[in-house]
């Protein structure tokens, strides 16, 4: 394929390329550029991935430059999925972000792969990670992080939070007033027109009935499933900015493959871990989205043995990446305040616990199903995915034992 095909045309890949080497002023010919699948699979759910491949030559030079950069764009092969993403604004938002707002946080740490070209509000170039050796973990146990992977996860998350408490801080402003509307909630708001409030809706109706499955001994489920709705519906309003706690920048999507790592050698721990895919991004507490990682990544039985120790792994993080800095994390983000707000968010953690990985839990053969033609994406709703789920839950022993454990620390929230 071309990069004509996706609207990439000779001027911006030379701009790619200047900014690749960072030198406005580079003159360079362009030998060649192709672009193939990233992946023969799927490899997430909000858009099409595809790699980037450059030959350049630049003036003075002897030699050719080949480089290859990774890059997405709204999925042009579902229009319901099309028109759901633009609805909801997901590639807008991550243009922004990535034009606006990243480049000041850069400045104090590295969280996220470097952005080279967005366009149009549809399309987006990145540096590709695989090169330098960053790899999504293959979770064979459903999307479950082991303490070594789950503790550098969270150092990523630290710095992207510092650098923005670093840049309210150094500039006096919010990060709202800096870049207005690039934080806007745009997940789960209640608004006329916004597809998120059915989905949220038909999610419920999905747990209602997994519940059932689930807790069909229990006599109390009659009184569960009266209180599950109210309970899931507070997401509306843990979603915005508080009052009373410090707010950041937040990345709102934290499971497993939204996080990539670096190994130091093939079986040793990581070394090292960005963050990527930003198109649920806002402003809220920090704790929001400590706890979505936690809670994601991990089951109930993990969280009683380490939440504390991994708070406090965080926090460590935090008040290095402030002293680094020559700034005081007590005056800036006070350690008190900070642990308050997380025992008010682990609600939110034990809802996107649910709302995520009833989905992203569901075996590669499902996934391929959903996304394998327009028709069947559009099933994937209402009582064709309850039947989807129940089936998965009858007939998968792993999806079974985490969608059991998440709705159990669920109820017994309520």
């Amino acid at each position: 394929m071309t990069p004509e095909q996706f609207n990439l045309h000779r001027p911006e890949l030379e701009g790619i390329v200047k900014r690749y080497f960072d030198n406005p002023k580079l003159r360079c010919e362009i030998r060649s550029a192709e672009v193939t699948p990233f992946s023969k699979s799927r490899v997430g759910y909000l858009g099409d991935h595809f790699v980037l491949e450059l030959v350049v030559l630049r003036v003075g030079e002897s030699e050719e430059d080949t480089l290859n950069f990774f890059f997405k764009i709204l999925p042009s092969s579902i229009p319901a999925l099309n028109e759901y993403l633009s609805g909801i604004g997901t590639f807008r938002k991550e243009c922004r972000l990535y034009s606006d707002l990243f480049p000041r946080l850069a400045q104090f740490a590295r969280f996220a792969p470097k952005s080279y070209l967005t366009k149009d509000d549809r399309l987006l170039v990145f540096e590709n990670l695989k090169l330098q050796d960053f790899t999504t973990i293959n979770c064979a146990e459903l999307g479950i992080f082991d303490k070594a992977h789950l503790e550098q996860a969270l150092r990523a998350l630290a710095k992207f939070h510092c650098a923005s408490l670093m840049v309210e801080t150094k500039t006096g402003r919010t990060l709202p007033e800096l870049c207005p509307g690039a934080l806007d909630e745009n997940c789960w708001i209640r608004r006329d027109g916004n597809p998120r409030v059915q989905e949220l809706e038909n999610a419920i109706e999905v747990l209602s009935e997994l519940v059932k499955v689930v807790e069909r001994d229990n006599p109390n489920l009659p009184d569960i499933l009266t209180k599950l709705p109210d309970f899931i519906f507070q997401i509306y309003d843990l979603v915005k900015p508080s009052e009373v706690f410090r707010n950041v920048a937040c990345h709102g999507d934290l499971w497993g493959s939204n996080l990539m790592f670096r190994y130091s050698t093939p079986d040793g721990p990581p070394e090292d871990c960005l963050i990527v895919d930003f198109q649920f991004a806002r402003y809220a507490p920090p704790a929001y989205d400590v706890n979505m990682l936690i809670h994601l990544t991990t089951t109930g039985e993990f969280r009683k043995q380490h939440y504390d120790e991994l708070i406090d792994l965080y926090y460590r993080t935090v008040r290095s990446q402030f002293i680094a800095q020559c700034l005081s994390p007590e005056e800036i983000f006070p350690e008190k305040q900070f642990r308050q707000s997380c025992g008010k968010y682990r609600i939110s953690g034990l809802i996107d616990n649910f709302l995520m990985n009833h989905v992203t839990l569901l075996p590669r053969s499902c996934v391929d199903q959903i996304f394998s033609s327009p028709e069947e994406y559009n099933n994937f709703s209402g009582e064709d995915k309850i039947r989807m789920c129940l089936n998965v839950l009858n007939s998968d022993t792993q999806y079974k034992a985490r969608i059991t454990g998440i709705i159990r620390d669920l109820i017994a929230a309520l």
